[in-house]
């Protein structure tokens, strides 16, 4: 093993010492060490198609040592006393946001020329955090900023997630939605759903049925959403849902599109949505009719009017 990451190594074991203060030096001069062009080189050179096998430091490894910085520094948050200052409460937050930067400046610097990180590794990472109900209050939106930024956007990750990967993420952020979760923004959180759906509707063979149910309840109550972002994500989500599963469950595709007519009807008539997510509800429309007459309609009685009657549709 080189110099470079012999010191590397050291730090990485540093940032699992008992107390805090060593810890919090080593996350430091561990930042320090990633700036280190060095370290980076033998880091990429050491993790690459050739190096396998290899009993050095990797990328990899690197991040297994991250994680457990994470899980001790969150056990010492969780077994702290509750009832505090507002001076420790501060110096809480500040602690959980220096962390939680650490793990996306490591990921970022890591993929920063290609994907070097195991895409299994990190998104169970991810759903541990998520899961545990103290860690997902304490940092679950910097997570899920993560996920769609950093993971999400690689293209190569979507081939390497597995089919159960999808669904059990979205099946996550749809209950992380129902529940108003106020540990993640309610625009992250539907972002994060769009995103899903469309892998889900692209990399597996079968479409989560319970997407029904959600986008009924979710878009019935549009009128009563404050964020017109969160609707432009979830029509656009309902979308791509809806294309997949058209040719398998046309009828049950036609009656959530007729159910969630008059909401999204309120929505462009009275929310003053933005042109984003005016194309979307058009591209709504669009698709139920082309569901409800897969032929094509040769008049009107037998086309749009038949779709949605007593519509009157001021485009």
């Amino acid at each position: 093993m080189s110099l470079v990451l012999s010191d590397l190594l050291v730090c990485c074991r540093g940032l699992e010492n008992d107390k805090a203060t060593e810890r919090k030096k080593e996350a430091e001069r561990f930042r320090r060490l990633l700036r280190s062009p060095e370290v980076v080189q033998e880091l990429d050179r050491t993790s690459g198609p050739k190096a396998k096998g290899s009993k050095t430091l990797t990328w990899d490894t690197v991040f297994r040592f991250l994680q457990r910085y994470v899980q001790k520094e969150t056990e010492s948050m969780q077994s702290s006393k509750s009832n505090v200052t507002a001076t420790t409460l501060a110096t809480r937050k500040k602690k959980m946001a220096e962390m939680c930067s650490l793990m996306k400046y490591f990921i970022r610097y890591a993929n920063k020329r290609g994907p070097r990180l195991k895409c299994s590794e990190m998104l169970k990472h991810v759903m541990d955090v998520l899961q545990n109900s103290y860690s997902c209050s304490a940092y679950g939106e910097d997570y899920s900023s993560l996920l769609v930024k950093d993971i999400l956007s690689v293209r190569k990750y979507w081939c390497d997630i597995l089919p159960q990967q999808w669904h059990n993420l979205l099946n996550l952020y749809c209950e992380f939605f129902n529940a108003s979760s106020k540990s993640i923004n309610r625009v992250l959180v539907s972002r994060v759903i769009r995103t899903l759906v469309q892998g889900c509707c692209m990399q597996t063979d079968g479409f989560n049925d319970a997407l029904f149910a959600f986008f009924s309840k979710a878009l019935l109550n549009a009128r009563q959403e404050k964020h017109l972002a969160v609707l432009e994500h979830l029509v656009s989500a309902l979308n791509s849902f809806l294309r997949s599963a058209a040719m398998n469950c046309r009828m049950r595709v036609c009656r959530l599109g007729e159910e969630l007519l008059p909401p999204l009807l309120y929505v462009w008539a009275d929310m003053r949505p933005s042109s984003a997510l005016k194309e979307e509800i058009v591209d709504f429309f669009n698709l139920q009719i082309c569901v409800h007459h897969p032929k094509g309609a040769k008049t009107q009685d037998t086309g749009r009017a038949k779709v949605f009657p007593k519509t009157d549709f001021s485009f």
